[in-house]
């Protein structure tokens, strides 16, 4: 039998900016926001918190605002639609009306 050993998540993370291990995740319970503070170069950033996210999660979302990784969320919803329609184009399916619809339902 193998022994799998499971490490438990960090709570102190690397900041991006000054590569410190010095960035907390502060949430108060019940919150559907999260503070992410580095406490070396003192950046933050207010992320949101769903029920089933963890520090590391939080983390990451901070991680990708501050890098710049994150797009606004109007972009990624066009840029899906676009996807979805070059699929339904792709595989000569006659719903492409109804494609168009949702991709414009989504945007609205």
């Amino acid at each position: 039998m193998i022994r799998r050993v499971v490490k438990p998540f960090p709570k102190i993370f690397v900041c991006p900016i000054c590569n410190e291990v010095a960035v907390a995740v502060y949430h108060e319970e019940g919150s559907d926001k999260a503070k992410v503070v580095c406490g070396n170069c003192k950046v933050s950033a207010e992320v949101r918190w769903l029920p089933s996210y963890m520090p590391v999660d939080a983390y990451a979302e901070f991680y990708d605002i501050v890098t710049g990784a994150r797009r606004p969320v109007e972009q990624t919803i066009q840029q899906s639609s676009e996807q979805s329609a070059q699929v339904v184009q792709e595989s000569g399916s006659e719903s492409r009306g109804e494609a168009r619809e949702t991709s414009e339902d989504r945007e609205g």
